[in-house]
């Protein structure tokens, strides 16, 4: 038993043993052929590497041979720029003394234009006076010939010039129209008649005196409507402003704060025209003049003396 189990351990060892060595020698095979494998690789590999190297190294020669063209075409062109540079500065100099030159040419020009220039701007001062004086002269002319026309209406010019009809009877009436009127502008009202007495000196004298003291009355003059408005009666006796003169002297001197002055006119207007021609003007003015006039107290009444009482008689004893 013994032997069979000896013999039978053997054959079992000696198969192991002959597997591994099979193993072994696959084993062995397959690095072989693992390390040509791997040989052949890295040889493509180092192949491509240095193939890539070359490409990569021509490719860096070509730009440095690109760059070191640059660099010396870059140096040329500074050379030329430097060249170039004293050139212009060369020309440059020559220029800022040819300028020189001409400043010096032109100071010189210059003082004698200024000299000139202020010459021909005071003869531009005097030509543009002339012609102002020239425009005011035939404006003076057109107006002197516009008065020369006769005109049908009384007008007043831009100038301020008043211009009434030839005849003396329609100035007249439309000077009274025109100072009774709403739109009646006093100054110009008492520069018409002032015109009109001039024109016609000896016509309506009274008439033009009163109208010239309603101008002043109408603007409130009040002090200059009584200076103007007094001297009538005196003046021209029987002028039948003369009623209306009164009425409006009264009302300037209670607008004065005359008012007692204003009451006495008042009192003498009553008795010399008792049959007043503007009622209600003189009823306003008296309205005013009471308003304004101090209360008269009333007087007292009188008592009648007691008479005395009678004593009785002694009688006879």
């Amino acid at each position: 038993m013994k032997k069979i189990f000896f013999v039978a351990l053997f054959s079992a060892l000696f198969l192991i043993l002959n597997s591994c060595i099979a193993m072994k020698d696959d084993v062995d095979m397959a690095k072989s052929e693992l390390r040509a494998e791997t040989t052949a690789k890295m040889k493509i590999l180092e192949e491509n590497v240095a193939k890539s190297v070359q490409d990569e190294i021509a490719k860096l020669n070509a730009r440095l041979d690109e760059i070191e063209k640059s660099q010396q075409t870059d140096k040329q062109m500074q050379k030329n720029k430097i060249d170039l540079s004293f050139n212009n500065l060369e020309e440059l100099r020559e220029t800022i003394k040819e300028l020189n030159n001409r400043i010096d040419s032109v100071d010189l020009t210059a003082q004698k234009s200024n000299a000139l220039a202020e010459q021909l701007s005071a003869v531009e001062k005097k030509i543009s006076e002339d012609e102002q004086e020239l425009a005011k002269l035939k404006e003076e002319i057109n107006a002197q010939i516009e008065g020369l026309k006769p005109v049908d209406k009384f007008t007043v010019t831009k100038e301020g010039i008043v211009r009434l009809p030839e005849s003396e009877s329609k100035s007249y009436n439309q000077l009274v129209e025109y100072t009774k009127s709403e739109n009646c502008d006093p100054a110009i009202a008492r520069k018409a008649w002032e015109t009109y007495s001039d024109k016609w000196p000896e016509s309506r004298k009274c008439d033009v005196a009163f109208w010239i003291g309603e101008t002043y009355y109408m603007e409130k003059s009040y002090n200059k409507a009584i200076e103007t408005l007094q001297p009538i009666e005196k003046t021209y006796p029987g002028c039948p402003k003369i009623e209306r003169s009164y009425l409006h002297i009264a009302f300037s001197l209670f607008h004065t704060g005359k008012v007692e002055v204003a009451n006495a006119i008042f009192e003498s207007m009553k008795q010399k025209f008792p049959q007043p021609a503007f009622p209600d003007e003189v009823k306003e003015l008296e309205k005013l003049i009471e308003s304004k006039m101090p209360k008269k107290a009333a007087p007292a009444k009188k008592t009648p003396a007691k008479t005395p009482a009678k004593t009785p008689a002694k009688t006879k004893k």
